[in-house]
């Protein structure tokens, strides 16, 4: 389950990067910039931010890391400045062929990581974001965890619900309830049903008194006892 208030900062010259696990998006400033429901990406809201100190998400996320460094003004590649690269939060088909940005999460994807083993792989993306600025020693691999089988747990309100440590769901369909190791994500990836997917959120909203952030045709829980208990989902 998650355990609130934790943080931890990398620092390069005067420049600070606050990682905090209370966090969605990233903070500068004391302002809050996530990516709502309105689909525009936190790259695209912060793109004439500069600061000495930014506050992210405690995640190897490039929607959070790419826009951080670049107020910070740190150099990384231009590669994470490509269109196809950016809009990929909201576009699973980018996936579907090998890409670089897999590669990077093949080395470094914090999503299958409780939040207090997070730490060491976030300033190993840092160090080799901000050390490979000029050439970016990677190769095109599609996602090693699409090559995992998907673990079913059951169903909710005609929602499937998965185990997201296990194979990538969340890329195969992305429709579903999935159980990550600190959140509890309900999508869609057609517009058409994203209604739905908020209908249901205040449905578990009411039913466990948790607050969730919106995103576009998905929302995010915390994971907590009640709302497993509610969903049907086992613990250990």
């Amino acid at each position: 389950m998650i355990k609130y208030g934790m943080q931890f900062e990398i620092e390069q010259d005067t420049k600070r990067l606050v990682f905090d696990s209370d966090l969605h998006g990233v903070r500068v400033n004391g302002v809050e910039y996530v990516s709502g429901k309105d689909g525009v990406l936190i790259y695209d809201k912060t793109r004439e931010l500069w600061a000495d100190e930014v506050e992210l998400q405690m995640s190897t996320n490039t929607s959070t890391l790419i826009p951080g460094l670049r107020i910070l003004g740190i150099p990384y590649n231009s590669y994470f400045d490509e269109r196809s690269v950016v809009e990929s939060q909201n576009d699973i088909t980018f996936y579907w062929d090998a890409s670089k940005l897999a590669a990077f999460y093949n080395r470094f994807s914090t999503d299958e990581l409780a939040y207090q083993d997070r730490e060491p792989v976030i300033r190993q993306a840092i160090d080799f974001l901000s050390s490979n600025n000029d050439s970016l020693p990677l190769q095109g691999e599609f996602l090693t965890q699409v090559l995992v089988p998907c673990k079913l747990l059951g169903f909710y309100q005609g929602f499937p619900i998965f185990d997201s440590s296990v194979g990538f769901a969340k890329l195969q369909s992305r429709l579903g309830i999935h159980i990550d190791p600190e959140e509890v994500m309900v999508s869609t990836p057609l517009d058409r049903y994203e209604s739905d997917v908020y209908e249901l959120a205040e449905l578990l909203r009411e039913k466990t008194g948790l607050s969730y952030s919106k995103k576009k045709n998905r929302v995010n829980f915390p994971k907590s006892l009640i709302l497993l208990e509610l969903l049907g989902v086992k613990t250990t």
